[in-house]
């Protein structure tokens, strides 16, 4: 089992300054997570990245590939939007992302004359529309075609715009002309959206009440949340991967020592409903 070593630097919030590891000045006595100061280049995708980067370089690896597998996942989840409107109906937010979203040249003319204060164009912008992939991906396409002189295609799909970002990312995390860091937040918040909307999230999945918090003198009792087992897609991940439901628990949020497997508490639900 390997351990992932950590970042080479810390820096101090305060400040704002890098500070290299186990590295200290002549005056300290060793106390400390390290006080001399790095004169290394740092990654600039986020704040709380302190990874080493060449001098001609702006992003990590590790920030590029974490953005990149949001830009691939925003696919891949777009794709299963019609099937989840299927499930919850018209009227849906699946149903919403589903379909088609605002052409992105005409959206951007139209926020660039909101800010300059034509009233009749704000009714015109969407706020949902920042968690549309069409709009999403489709915006950002556009914005570095004009730039780096590419050609796009009239009303480009989802899939044509994943594709042209992900084979042009690696250029823009190195391009200080262009926003990386708000690029890899609007990414980000895209695919929390499309993962909350088919139930894919990290929020806890909540079921039946804490059978033992639960008494006739207080009511109802906390209701359980479920704690999956591990997996993910990360290729470098050294934990064990659960295939099955076996390792997961169902655990009371008010008493951490009320847990059950998942083979129990659905065993527990069957014999509530029958004595109901």
């Amino acid at each position: 089992m390997t351990t992932e070593k950590p970042p080479p630097c810390y820096r101090e919030p305060t400040n704002g300054v890098y500070f290299t590891r186990n590295a200290h000045r002549l005056d300290c006595d060793g106390d400390c997570a390290g006080c001399r100061p790095c004169s290394e280049s740092h990654c600039t995708a986020r704040r709380n990245c302190t990874w080493h980067v060449a001098a001609t370089e702006l992003t990590c690896g590790r920030c590029l590939t974490a953005v990149r597998r949001d830009l691939r996942w925003i696919g891949s989840l777009a794709a299963l939007m019609p099937t989840a409107a299927n499930n919850d109906g018209v009227n849906s937010e699946a149903a919403n992302l589903a379909g088609p979203s605002v052409d992105p040249e005409a959206w951007s003319w139209r926020k660039a004359a909101a800010r300059q204060g034509i009233a009749w164009h704000v009714s015109l912008l969407e706020d949902d529309d920042e968690h549309h992939p069409a709009r999403v991906l489709g915006v950002w396409a556009q914005m570095l075609t004009e730039d780096y002189g590419h050609d796009m295609p009239h009303a480009a799909s989802v899939t044509w715009c994943q594709a042209y970002l992900d084979r042009t990312l690696h250029r823009v995390a190195h391009d200080d002309s262009q926003d990386f860091p708000l690029l890899a937040r609007e990414l980000r918040k895209c695919r929390q959206h499309l993962e909350a909307v088919i139930h894919n999230d990290t929020r806890p999945d909540r079921g039946a009440p804490c059978p033992t918090c639960t008494s006739d003198e207080a009511g109802v009792g906390p209701r359980l949340r479920r704690e999956w087992s591990h997996w993910c897609d990360d290729e470098g991940c050294a934990r064990h991967h659960h295939v099955t439901t076996e390792a997961d628990v169902w655990r009371c949020p008010k008493v951490w020592g009320h847990s059950w497997s998942h083979e129990d508490y659905e065993r527990w639900v069957e014999e509530r409903k029958a004595s109901a």
